[in-house]
């Protein structure tokens, strides 16, 4: 009988405990959960925040990936402390208690584990004689994926140079070349390089059938002869009666991402709707999206474009990373008589959509220095703006489309 109530007590101690560590499992994924969510909405804000401060110099096609961006800001601010980190956080839309290594793990983790349609790649250059903290180095390789390598710059700028030019070339399919183009780009006084490569490739989930001759309309008494493509089928869809706007989402083949489209009704009504880009999120508008038979016409279209945001995020919050001897980033290297501060962010990026699919591709780089059945019509004929994000809103890339060449 005692063995009877010991193996009793024994069982209810197992279950116990195999109870709470459910609940301790459960209240990870809820935390982690709610942690992605955080993420996901701080790069949706970023992605805003930056195409705002980009189209006030950039006047024509605009095509950018704000997720590369965020993903290497975030890797720098691993490294930088006080003032440095408080500015590269509050840029990036976080903060110190939602800035987590973990999440982001998780992250991209998510992303690159579905298919081969999106490939990242981030590298951590160092030159030679500059000794990188530890915690640094594992942190980045740990959570972010990130690869180091030892290169010296102090000696040979320019073959590291054309190095770094080859890695992105290999790193984005050939697609984004001659990344630093500038000899000063890369220098003996180079301490430090962090880049970034997205590449995304897919095709639609339904191909468009035909392609013909069509007008785009720059401008309402400024049309352009286009290639256009063309499907009509069921597609998720939305119209704002208020903001005065339709979206669309086309979904790619496997359904793990999608474009959304956002075209103003009038042809000269982009301006109004970048102007009201705080009164709606692209999660919302997805949530309102209903299964509608549309009448898609959509034009090729093929960007790439080449920023530098040095002023951009100095704009948007960050200036002390420029700033000699006030930067600081003692968290990367050991030497602190380095004064590492940025003196070069670089993004370029490329896509091309045509009838098949969209090829996409990004790269970003921190230089731091010593020291009804009745088909409805979206005819995108007339500027507008696009979004490729994950089916749960991460957005990847953002564009906006005035002219076709």
């Amino acid at each position: 009988m005692e063995d009877t109530n010991f193996s009793d007590k024994l069982d209810d101690k197992v279950f116990k405990s195999i109870n709470e560590i459910n609940d301790l499992s459960d209240k990870k994924m809820v935390e982690l959960t709610a942690n992605l969510e955080t993420l996901r909405s701080a790069i949706h804000n970023f992605s805003f925040s930056m195409y705002k401060e980009v189209a006030k110099t950039e006047t024509g096609n605009i095509f950018y990936s704000p997720f590369g961006i965020h993903l290497i800001m975030f890797m720098a601010s691993t490294g930088a402390a006080s003032k440095t980190f408080d500015e590269i956080v509050a840029t990036i839309h976080l903060n110190e208690s939602s800035h987590s290594m973990e999440t982001y793990r998780k992250l991209l983790e998510d992303l690159t584990s579905a298919k081969d349609n999106l490939k990242l790649a981030t590298g951590m250059f160092v030159d030679t004689d500059v000794d990188v903290k530890d915690s640094f180095v594992k942190n980045s390789k740990k959570y972010l994926k990130s690869s180091m390598e030892k290169l010296d710059f102090k000696n040979d700028p320019e073959k590291q140079r054309q190095y770094l030019n080859n890695w992105v070339l290999i790193q984005t399919n050939n697609k984004i070349k001659d990344f630093f183009s500038s000899k000063d780009s890369i220098t003996e006084m180079t301490a430090l390089v962090l880049v970034n490569a997205v590449h995304f490739k897919s095709d639609w989930a339904h191909k468009f059938k035909d392609v013909y001759d069509g007008y785009f309309y720059v401008t309402p008494s400024n049309e352009v002869t286009v290639k256009m493509l063309n499907l009509t089928r069921d597609f998720q869809y939305y119209h704002d009666t208020v903001l005065k706007f339709k979206a669309l989402e086309l979904p790619y083949k496997h359904h793990g991402f999608k474009m959304i489209i956002l075209l103003p009704d009038d042809k000269d009504g982009l301006n109004n709707l970048e102007n009201n880009f705080s009164k709606f999120k692209l999660h919302d508008i997805s949530e309102k999206m209903t299964q509608e038979y549309v009448d898609v016409e959509l034009p090729r279209f093929k960007i790439e474009q080449s920023l530098e945001l040095d002023k951009t995020l100095s704009n948007l919050g960050c200036p002390t990373m420029f700033i000699p001897g006030a930067a600081n980033f003692s968290n990367i290297a050991e030497d602190v008589k380095l004064h590492l501060y940025v003196t070069k962010v670089l993004h370029k990026a490329y896509i091309d959509v045509d009838e098949n699919g969209t090829e996409a591709a990004a790269v970003t780089s921190f230089t731091l220095r010593k020291g009804s059945r009745r088909s409805k019509d979206f005819v995108v004929d007339h500027p507008f703006i696009f979004f490729i994000s994950t089916m749960c809103n991460f957005i990847l890339f953002v564009g906006r489309m005035t002219k076709i060449d």
